[in-house]
Order: C-alpha cells, then structure tokens, then sequence
C-alpha cells in the first residue's frame, strides 16, 4: 500500500554531512546511484517527464507522463502565481501499455491497483526472479538469523505457517529486508547480531511532515486520476535564513475517490456536518479537494530508535518492537515554516477554504510525522558509527547484507521506494560479481 510517487533523492541528500555536519555523509554519491535508479525505472516502467532543471539530467522515462488533471492545472497556476517551481511527479504507474501490463486508465485515486498498472513488485519483479529460480515461501515469517563460530551468518530460523514448524534454512549469504522496524528488530531478537557498536535501531527517521487541504470553487475531479499529480521542489535545498537547515518538497495529490472517507475527514479535520446542512456541504466539497503534503529531511538522533519491548512478545513469542520518535528542533521549525507555504499555496489557488495540518494531538504533542521508517541500520564510512558500509554490508558480519530503507543515511526530501529499490540492485550487482554463490551458467540470469 503506497502512492507510487517515484522521485529520486537530490545529490546535497547524500552529503549533508559535508553541507551543514548535523547528518552523515552517504559512503556513495548520486553519480554513483544514477545508474542503478535507470535499471529500477526501467523494470518497473516509471512514467513522467524528463528535463526537470531542478534535478541532474535523465534518462527519457520508460512510459511518458500520465495525463495532465485538472487539479494539476489548478496548482500549476498556484505555483506559478508565487514563482514557484512544479513539475509533473515520476510515477511506478505505466502511462501505456509496459511488459504484459495495462496502462493506467485513471481510475481513481490508487493504493494498490487491481488492473497492475500501479507497480507492485508480485508484478513487475516476483514472476521474473521465479522464472529465474527464486524459491519463494509464503506464510514463512523469520523468528532469528543464526551466526557460526566464524561470525559469519549461516541461515535463519522461520516458522512455516502452513505447518506451524519451526525450520532452518541454511544459508551463504543472508538478505535482510524487513524495513526500519522490522530489520531493527529481528537483529536485535538475533542475540543482538551486528550490533557491538550498539547502533542497530538508533537514529529512526520518519520525515518531516505536514499538510494542506484545499476546496476550490468547482468541480476539479480530484477523485479521478492517478493520486498525485505535481511535485514542487522551489525549497528542497537547505536555506539558514528560514531558520533551519535541511529542505523539503511539496507532493501534490488529489482527492479520495471516496464519499464516505472525504465526509469523514480522510486528509484533515474537515468533516461534513450530521443533518442539516449536510447535503451542501457535501456538493461543496466532493470533486473540489486538493491535496499537498510538505515533506522534509528530519535530522537524526540517536534516542529515536527501535527497541526491543522488554515486558511484551507476539503471537510467536519474538519481542515486540519499542518504537520512540520526537521531532528535534529544526524539524518544528521546519514544520512551521511549511505550514505557511501551504497558506500561501492555498490562497495562490483561490481556495475558498483550506485547512492545515500538523500532526499535533490535542495536547499539542507532535503525534510520529510521516510514515516512512528509515535509518535505523544505516549506512557509513566508519564502522563506529553505522551499521553497513557502502554496499549495505554489515560491517561485523560479513555475509549479512540489508537492502532496505533502514540503511539510508538521511530520509531526504522524497518517498524513499525509489532510492531503495536502486540500492537494492546496486547490493544485488555487487553480490553477482564478489561471491561466487551461484554456477557461473546461471549467476547472471539469477540476479540480473
């Protein structure tokens, strides 16, 4: 379940370390990335618009840009009443027919896509790795990565669902992708494997989030289409004069196609009235709504972390996972001065109403921002201080790879699916060519 906007991290992503010193420097540069984010976009069959001048040239997408909407043309004229910068979103939705899919035919807003025009990986890439010889075992959850004498990883214990068995699989090389709780998690459940520097689970980032709700004065058909429509990137860079570092981009979506989610408040505390009144508000507002969230770069601290809960376990006896997050002080300044850009996006737009929000309960305690779970094994230079070097390699086992959000080093600005599916072919290339797992008549099939 997510929105399929595919926009990849900038190159300042990868070297805040060197920008401002508050966050690390990735082992790798985006030049070092860019090819591998071509291979990911070719696969999937990203649709969108190359020549964005706010971002390092392209490659020509795959598919082409998904049809303008009307609720783009409304916020283009927004963006450029302000001087803003906005261009179409990179999408994992085929705008035409891609490798035996159907293109998008704009039905609705989208989490998950019947017709598999939105990509999903069981299918773009889970028949492919089958046909290659990939033995996948549903209803099989892990419970514990194994380690030898060597300090090599030798495999993982996992209870079959189907049998209630608990099993070994013996193993050269271990793959972990459980994201930044899971991998946490299961690492710290494996008797505290790869984490002598006790750094497993610290430094969880979220991103800064906020958002806007907009209602304009007609019909916009915000309920039809593809759910995003521009991505604006005018403060993605780091500015100190706005009194924080790090930036954000504005992610511009459209309407739910749903009566019953937009009467009860799907994007912000707006909800239609019960009785009276009821219907008008109702023709007022269904078909009229505008999305934008701001999303920014929260900075790391080590007391946002992942942790095992010491009193509760699950279903099969693991230890829960404990999971503390608090925006820092650059983040609420962030989160402030996002929220009066929304303002001023909304009245740009000639909203006739807009409603802001920013995620505080009613105590006025920043409830977890974002949803994105990253940073928490991440990635560095020094084994001190991060958990993977460059190819997500953990530093202590040397068998034991993570190919998931945990190992980014900074969240940047964008949705982080893009960058970690990159990653995830730049670890599996690296595996391909430095260990000789598989017979050499079958290596590069198996991987590519």
């Amino acid at each position: 379940v997510y929105g399929g906007l595919w926009p990849r991290y900038r190159p300042s992503d990868f070297r805040k370390g060197t920008e401002h010193g508050l966050q690390p420097d990735w082992p790798l540069t985006y030049e070092d990335m860019s090819p591998f984010y071509e291979s990911a976009d070719r696969i999937i069959g990203v649709s969108g618009l190359a020549g964005d001048l706010a971002m390092p040239p392209r490659e020509r997408c795959p598919t082409g840009p998904l049809p303008v909407s009307d609720v783009a043309r409304r916020l283009s004229a927004g963006f450029d009443k302000l001087d803003w910068h906005w261009w179409p979103v990179e999408a994992s939705v085929i705008s035409e027919d891609y490798d035996g899919r159907p293109a998008c035919n704009n039905c609705g807003v989208c989490n998950g896509c019947p017709r598999g025009s939105m990509n999903e990986f069981s299918t773009s890439i889970w028949p492919k790795a089958i046909r290659a010889g990939c033995d996948l075992r549903t209803h099989a959850r892990v419970l514990k990565i194994e380690k030898g004498a060597d300090g090599r990883a030798t495999g993982a214990y996992y209870i079959d669902r189907n049998s209630d068995q608990i099993l070994f699989q013996k193993a050269r090389i271990v793959v972990l992708a459980a994201n930044g709780v899971g991998t946490p998690r299961l690492l710290l459940a494996s008797n505290n494997l790869a984490n002598s520097n006790d750094q497993v689970g610290r430094n969880l980032l979220h991103h800064t989030l906020v958002a806007s709700e907009m209602w304009v004065d007609g019909p916009v058909d915000g309920h039809i289409g593809y759910a995003a429509s521009l991505i604006s990137r005018e403060f993605a860079e780091t500015d100190i004069s706005r009194g924080f570092v790090n930036g954000f981009n504005l992610n511009c979506v459209t309407s739910t196609p749903s009566a019953g989610e937009l009467a009860a408040g799907w994007f912000s505390s707006a909800r239609a009235p019960w009785g009276s009144g009821h219907h008008q508000w109702f023709e007022n507002h269904f078909g009229r709504s505008i999305g934008v969230f701001a999303i920014g770069d929260d900075l790391p601290n080590p007391e946002n972390r992942v942790s095992l809960d010491p009193e509760r376990t699950d279903s099969d006896g693991m230890p829960g996972a404990k999971v503390q997050y608090a925006p820092g002080e650059n983040d609420k300044r962030m989160m402030n001065y996002m929220l009066d850009r929304l303002k001023e996006l909304a009245q740009a737009c000639d909203a006739v109403e807009y409603r802001l929000q920013d995620y505080r309960d009613e105590g006025g305690v920043y409830r977890t921002p974002a949803w994105h779970m990253l940073g928490t094994c991440r990635m560095g230079k020094d084994p001190e201080t991060s958990v993977v070097n460059g190819w997500t390699q953990s530093w202590e086992v040397p068998n034991l790879f993570i190919v998931d959000g945990s190992v980014l080093a900074t969240g940047g600005t964008v949705n982080p699916t893009p960058t970690i599916s990159a990653m995830a072919l730049r670890t599996a290339t690296y595996i391909r060519d430095n260990f000789a797992v598989l017979s050499t008549a079958t290596k590069h099939t198996a991987m590519d």
